[in-house]
């Protein structure tokens, strides 16, 4: 079995808007129901799983019974997120474990707040986490990066060539992911932002699955107008 979490329990304040980034809507559909959209439509995924702000629960719920992509062969549940990521996702993990169980489930971690995912990259998450048990999205960096601990000056500068810039959605074999977290202590489980860090901090491999310039975050103001740029040029997610 092949389950999405879409992980949107954040506020997203970074937009401006009262209301969470993820709901905002770009040409007349909620940026949350974009990303849950095109896992129905890649054909892949058996059945998705939305977590959500609380008071949004509701809310979400219409949405998606507006868009009718919940069906007998898509089923889709939304839940109320946790107070971190990380316990956002574990959530997600407790409910699909509940209910289809986690043996030879594959669960695809996706940011709600990221709408242009297509099918070539749900697909090859799904061949990699099956493969190696978890795989990440991600882009060759084209800036140089400087790390720093201070924040003030620059202390080394690694070779872009060995840079990525992460996205989403990041796969995993459902049961080791589950397994690993449990191993965590809380206070070191919630200082890590993302199943993948769960991986790397167990020392797990993790392939990395090559992502696309359109596979964006919205995250800033400036973020919608790019995203409205993708949509005139005639995105398609399938």
């Amino acid at each position: 079995m092949v389950t999405a979490a879409i992980l949107g329990g954040g506020r997203g304040t970074r937009l401006g808007s009262l209301t969470p980034k993820q709901f905002f809507e770009l040409e007349g559909e909620s940026i949350i129901i974009m990303s849950l959209r095109a896992f129905k439509e890649s054909r892949l995924v058996d059945a998705a799983v939305m977590l959500v702000p609380e008071d949004f629960v509701g809310y979400t719920e219409s949405l998606v019974a507006a868009s009718s992509l919940s069906d007998e062969s898509f089923p889709v549940y939304v839940l109320p997120g946790g107070e971190n990521r990380s316990e956002t996702l574990f959530l997600s993990l407790e409910f699909i474990k509940e209910k289809f169980g986690l043996r030879d489930n594959i669960v695809l971690t996706h940011d709600a707040a990221r709408p242009f995912i297509n099918k070539r990259i749900i697909e090859d998450n799904i061949i990699a986490a099956k493969k190696y048990g978890a795989s990440n999205t991600c882009v060759p960096a084209t800036d140089t990066v400087f790390l720093s601990s201070d924040g003030r000056f620059i202390q080394s500068v690694p070779e872009r060539k060995n840079v990525f810039h992460a996205q989403t959605p990041q796969t995993f074999n459902a049961e080791k992911l589950y397994e690993l977290c449990k191993k965590m202590n809380k206070e070191e489980f919630y200082s890590l932002t993302d199943g993948c860090s769960v991986f790397i901090n167990s020392g797990e491999p993790v392939f990395m699955v090559r992502g696309c310039e359109n596979n964006i975050k919205i995250t800033y103001p400036g973020d919608i107008e790019r995203a409205r740029d993708i949509l005139k040029g005639g995105f398609k997610n399938g």
